[in-house]
């Protein structure tokens, strides 16, 4: 009855903005208190640590505006994506370039990894619509049934091994109750790791959780779960290719998406919005383990936008030390 209630104030303050979300934030808290929750074991988060999970073949889809002085950045993120010991094949995504940068370019990916494509995009009207030319690209692979993952970075995200051997482990876990495992995007400041999507701190008891049998560990939903990529298996990947998500409408109808997202973010964070089970902002779950984020689920930002960034500052991101991210 109360939430009803609820749902009953959430159409009347709809058009009211922010008050329609704190309905929906206790319309979300009511049913994490109520509803019958799933529960973890613990030996799930030691498998995850004594054992390494590989894909069969992954996709990427690298996207990349090139500007010379971000080709360091980008070098970096080759360098890992050629380090993984299991079958790739890198698609680099960008804009229309001159032969100069593009033999550049060429050079960088040639000197790393084996099989590799790029991928010009000609009368770009605006480098943030850039990312939208990957769903293309993700249609035509996933037409190959050699592929079971797939990946898409932003140029300055590196994405190692072990973040992708924890997915691949928690996604069959998780996947009974509709969520999927994420990642968090931290900077490297002074020695110390810093959240760069999550202006607030994450306080479990005001949270959707999915706890472990001992409590200690588990996972929590953040409203906050942009990480700047994706990985998905072919399930989820089929799934977000026949829905709206991809279409840069997708977002019009829903409040949270349109205050959170830009343009060029919708393309790697709809598929979280979509069939999002009843007590959950959206399908995507972070670890924690003793209130600390495991280190299998951290991923680098290289760029120093945020800790360095005064606006966003002042807005939460940039600032929490991940060590105390959870509380």
């Amino acid at each position: 009855m109360y939430i009803f209630i609820l749902e009953k104030f959430r159409k009347f303050f709809k058009s009211i903005g922010k008050l329609e979300t704190k309905v929906i934030d206790r319309i979300i808290n009511r049913r994490n208190k109520t509803e019958k929750k799933f529960v973890l074991k613990d030996y799930h988060f030691r498998k995850v640590v004594e054992k390494k999970y590989k894909p069969k073949k992954i996709a990427i889809v690298l996207c990349f505006h090139f500007k010379k002085n971000r080709l360091k950045t980008l070098n970096k993120n080759i360098i890992e994506i050629a380090s993984y010991n299991f079958n790739t094949n890198l698609t680099v995504i960008t804009n229309n370039l001159k032969k100069k940068n593009e033999l550049e370019l060429r050079k960088i990916l040639k000197k790393k990894v084996k099989k590799y494509s790029i991928i010009m995009v000609k009368n770009l009207p605006d480098e943030n619509f850039l990312p939208w030319h990957s769903i293309n690209i993700m249609k035509n692979k996933i037409k190959d049934n050699s592929y079971s993952h797939f990946m898409y970075l932003e140029d300055d995200i590196i994405v190692n091994s072990k973040n992708i051997s924890y997915w691949i482990y928690f996604r069959k876990v998780l996947k009974k109750i509709n969520l999927i495992p994420n990642f968090i995007r931290c900077e490297a400041y002074k020695g110390k790791l810093f959240s760069v999507d999550n202006p607030k701190k994450l306080i479990k008891k005001n949270n959707p959780v999915v706890f472990a049998e001992n409590k200690e560990f588990g996972f929590i939903n953040s409203k906050y779960p942009y990480s700047g990529m994706y990985l998905m298996d072919r399930e989820l990947l089929k799934n977000f290719l026949k829905s709206k998500a991809i279409k840069i409408d997708f977002s019009f109808n829903n409040r949270v998406m349109k205050s959170l997202y830009p343009i060029k973010e919708l393309v790697n964070i709809s598929y979280a919005y979509l069939d999002v089970p009843t007590r959950y902002h959206n399908k995507l779950v972070l670890p924690f383990m003793k209130n600390k984020i495991p280190e299998f689920s951290i991923i680098k930002h290289c760029d120093l936008k945020y800790v360095r960034h005064k606006p966003l500052n002042k807005m939460g991101y940039g600032t929490i030390n991940i060590e105390n991210l959870i509380a």
